[in-house]
């Protein structure tokens, strides 16, 4: 498909004269809502044509930071906005890389209308991450749009439509870059359209639309099908390129190595085709590894998750694997439970980069031994606190877990807490090895314990937090390899960042289960992870031995037992002040 420099057909876009725009220097106030540095370029560009910015809704720091060196009202939300549209109506609204949705009471207080740039071709691609989407289409011919806004997403009138070639090496972050100069070129011609009254606009056919949701995820989440075409191959590993500077919205390009997940930093096709069933591995060097696909070879390189190129040979050392072993090939149904699991976690990722960016690692006041040993996890017995015999199990799950919270408070001296938490596995991908490889089997709980409140109030607080975790539920691991604000941080390269965890199981505290099967898949804390058990509220601990000597375990133990005495005598007493020294401790101290 060829797409127009400017529109050459549909019906002007000329309002009645009592709307006619005048002289672009004599425009009396735009807002430009967007992000980034393509906001600020079209923002100047506005301002260099004769336009009076009035407000700037910001959808970022870069954005906001230019509006205050400006001296550009910038407001940060939409509620924000229609107040300030309400005392002074504007004559145009440009959005530019907004995530924002306008609203019609918005909407109807922009006398000459408002403009959307996309970056895609209309109605084709429209929706978000456009151009890695027509680079797994294999486009040669792209576009991007300035559109009118209506009450549709990317549905309204095309004012302003540029080409854009797709080169056959293009990642998505060249094509970006491309698509980011033909875009204030588009909305020179924009501005220059609107001040000499002859813009001209068209709707678009929406029969021929096609839509790419925010949550949408590429064919097994960017895991490599080594029997697909090599052209399929090399499509996905360019779409999900961003650049090491710019976040990955949608995935990384990936293989299954053994039991293990890498991420694929090139990949090249090569003109000849070896035979060999597809998977096979053909050779192995220190840059890349040459293996047989659907159709021609092709030459794979490695990156680790932060970043780092990796040596494929000492990678193919790890895997146990030589020239002449064989990949795996992922299942149709395999690759569409991998690429529904993603789908489905997608519209938490925002919540859980926050999370991740306020990393907080909270270290026990115990005596720990500094050797550097491989940790020797033990478990203890399940105990279930007396001072809860009365309650039900439901309650006291919830008791023991807020005791222990407020616990860990008191001996650290730490209110704001944040613990490895392992989430309920109930997805499409629930039970398969899938979950531990692709899906993070740990996350961040946070929970601030004001010891000022009592328990109660400490336990709302909790209760609170747990549906939260619950609602969002986990994370793709390749996320913190897709930010580079996380990408650097050590400590989030483990499986298991937190020293301490805590999760609620199902297993139940009836007798001897220190060897059970679920005591390794409840591990969320490097050193340390309370276990409570859902069907009976009663608690162990798992522990590394070579940090951590199992009198202490049990010290602690008699700690939160007496806590939870202290709890049940009087509950109106603030956290901060109940006991948690048994009466010998505290007479020896």
């Amino acid at each position: 498909m060829t797409y127009r420099a400017s529109p050459a057909r549909g019906s002007a876009c000329q309002p009645g004269d009592q709307d006619r725009l005048p002289e672009a220097r004599s425009i009396s106030s735009t807002v430009v809502v967007g992000s980034g540095t393509l906001a600020i370029r079209c923002a100047q560009l506005a301002i260099e044509m004769g336009h009076v910015i009035g407000a700037a809704l910001c959808a970022d720091g870069v954005f906001r930071d230019w509006a205050v060196r400006s001296n550009i009202p910038s407001v940060a939300s939409v509620e924000e906005l229609s107040s300030f549209l309400k005392a002074a109506p504007v004559d145009l609204v440009f959005s530019v890389a907004n995530p924002f949705i306008l609203p019609a009471d918005v909407l109807g207080r922009v006398r000459r209308g408002a403009f959307n740039y996309h970056d895609g071709p209309l109605p084709r691609y429209a929706g978000t991450r456009a151009t890695s989407w027509a680079l797994l289409a294999q486009e040669t011919e792209y576009a991007i749009t300035w559109h009118r806004i209506d009450d549709g997403v990317d549905t309204g009138d095309v004012v302003v439509q540029r080409q854009v070639l797709i080169a056959p090496t293009d990642t998505a972050l060249t094509l970006n870059l491309k698509c980011y100069e033909v875009a204030i070129e588009g909305f020179r011609e924009l501005l220059t359209g609107l001040a000499k009254g002859e813009l001209t606009a068209y709707p678009q056919a929406l029969v021929s639309r096609s839509y790419f949701p925010r949550r949408r995820r590429p064919d097994a989440a960017g895991c490599l099908r080594w029997d697909r075409p090599a052209q399929d191959l090399s499509a996905m590993t360019r779409a999900l390129n961003f650049g090491p500077y710019h976040p990955n919205p949608l995935g990384l390009s990936k293989a299954f190595v053994g039991d293990e997940v890498v991420t694929v930093s090139r990949l090249e096709v090569l003109p000849q085709r070896s035979g060999l069933p597809a998977g096979s591995l053909l050779e192995v060097h220190s840059s890349h590894w040459r293996v047989a696909t659907g159709t021609e070879d092709v030459d794979v390189c490695f990156g680790s998750s932060d970043g780092q190129v990796l040596d494929a040979q000492a990678l193919a050392r790890h895997s146990n694997l030589d020239e002449g072993g064989r990949l795996p090939i992922l299942s149709e149904d395999e690759a569409r439970s991998i690429t529904a699991s993603h789908e489905l976690l997608a519209p938490s990722e925002e919540f859980w980069v926050q999370r991740l960016e306020q990393l907080r690692i909270l270290q026990l006041p115990l005596s720990l031994s500094v050797a550097e040993a491989p940790p020797r996890w033990q478990s203890s017995s399940w105990f279930i606190a007396r001072a809860l015999a009365k309650l039900s199990p439901h309650d006291r799950t919830e008791y023991l877990v807020t005791a222990c919270l407020i616990y860990l408070a008191r001996i650290t001296g730490e209110t704001e807490l944040q613990l490895g938490w392992t989430p309920v596995s109930d997805g499409p991908l629930a039970g398969s090895k899938a979950v531990e490889v692709l899906i993070a089997s740990v996350v961040p709980m946070e929970i601030t314990v004001d010891l000022a409140h009592d328990f109660e109030e400490v336990r709302k607080a909790v209760a609170a937090e747990c549906a939260q975790l619950r609602e969002h539920g986990s994370f793709a691991r390749d996320l913190i390899a897709r930010c580079p604000a996380l990408r650097g941080v050590e400590a989030l390269q483990s499986h298991q960042p937190w020293p301490i965890g805590i999760t609620i199981t199902t297993d139940s505290g009836a007798g001897d289960l220190t060897t059970s099967q679920s005591a390794g898949a409840a591990l969320c804390g490097d050193l340390l992870t309370f276990e409570v058990s859902a069907l009976d509220g009663s608690l162990r601990w798992h522990f590394d031995a070579s940090r951590l000597e199992p009198k202490q375990i049990d010290r602690m133990t008699q700690h939160l037992q007496t806590l939870l005495y202290g709890v049940m005598a009087d509950a109106g007493q603030p956290v901060g002040r109940i006991n948690i020294l048994p009466a010998d401790e505290r007479s020896y101290l």
